[in-house]
């Protein structure tokens, strides 16, 4: 420990063309880490919801390069996650497996030499190393901290079957499915289509805004005009990146649902939806989300996450809360304890 200790270093950056050097060139980095701290996402939203926010970057060198990094946004000596909990489901400090709480001790050092007097880290996952890793490394250290379960993110395991998906539900959930299924395609030509690229996307940003604020005042006021440019932006940015799965459900050639997902080779992140309310008796909103899971069966990603929210449906398609945390850590600690 005391040698990689030794042979550790920080930069700090207000820019995030580091990152995507290292997004380039060692994308093992990124393996297992949030979509919401990658370069594309943290481009989208500095580049429009956070214009007026300065980026604190911390990087962490070691001897065979870029072991992890904390991206991060300081106001009044406090550090947050940069982002926005309101549209960053959640958050971490992203290390190179094995190298966590090296990369824990290294980031809070910096942070403390950059004038930070606390971190303010939510929401994190129970298995993120926030948790696993800089919790137990500052109670070591005799910081002061906090730790709340704030919210429940929702996500499901996936065996790669399609068969193998009802199998995993109960036995009333799986009839359900089916029979809406059947019901939807008895209704008329049913048509699933997904968006990768850059080809075809305004139109099909265009339905999804429409479905997305048409049947709910609390989606309808969350899309101003600031939070409709960052999803563009956001769309195109993953979109470059391979990421992008945008899908129109349509019955009888109208679209009748959207869904917004984001994939990163191992999940598949239904991050928002919408659908039209006259077609509500044929559950067009649940059958759409039935799709894009059998869109990750196919994909061969192993996990399916319904992100934030406790939502009845999640649950009845087979989705398990996750617990959610805040992390307050107070870095008032005598000199060189680190």
């Amino acid at each position: 420990m005391g040698r990689e200790w030794a042979e550790t270093a920080v930069t700090i950056s207000d820019q995030l063309d580091p990152l995507w050097h290292t997004w380039r060139n060692a994308r093992h980095l990124f393996n297992g880490c949030p979509l919401f701290v990658t370069p594309p996402w943290l481009n989208a939203w500095h580049n429009t919801l956070g214009r007026d926010t300065s980026l604190s970057l911390l990087i962490v060198h070691g001897p065979g390069g870029v072991e992890g990094y904390a991206p991060l946004k300081v106001f009044q000596g406090v550090g947050c996650f940069a982002g926005d909990p309101e549209v960053c489901d959640y958050f971490d400090v992203v290390a190179t497996r094995g190298k966590e709480d090296v990369v824990c001790r290294a980031l809070l050092q910096a942070a403390r030499q950059a004038g930070v007097r606390a971190l303010d880290l939510f929401p994190v996952r129970p298995t993120s190393a926030v948790i696993t890793h800089m919790v137990p490394l500052c109670r070591a250290l005799g910081y002061t901290l906090s730790v709340e379960r704030t919210d429940v993110t929702v996500e499901m395991p996936l065996d790669g079957s399609w068969e193998g998906y009802l199998r995993s539900l109960n036995g009333k959930q799986r009839h359900e499915v089916r029979r809406k299924m059947r019901r939807l395609q008895e209704a008329g030509s049913v048509d699933f289509r997904v968006i990768t690229s850059a080809d075809g996307l305004e139109p099909s940003l265009h339905v999804f805004f429409d479905l997305f604020q048409r049947n709910r005042d609390d989606k309808a006021q969350f899309l101003t005009p600031p939070v409709k440019a960052y999803l563009e932006t956001l769309c195109r940015s993953m979109a470059r990146e391979g990421m992008l799965r945008l899908s129109v459900l349509s019955l009888n050639a109208s679209p009748v649902a959207s869904a917004l997902c984001f994939d990163d080779a191992q999940a598949l992140f239904l991050y928002n939806n919408g659908y039209d309310a006259a077609f509500a008796a044929l559950s067009v909103g649940l059958m759409h989300t039935v799709f894009t899971i059998k869109d990750a069966v196919e994909l061969g990603r192993t996990r399916y996450e319904f992100l934030r929210g406790d939502e009845n449906y999640k649950i009845r398609l087979g989705g398990r809360e996750v617990p959610l945390y805040r992390v307050r850590i107070s870095l008032n600690t005598p000199e060189g304890i680190l």
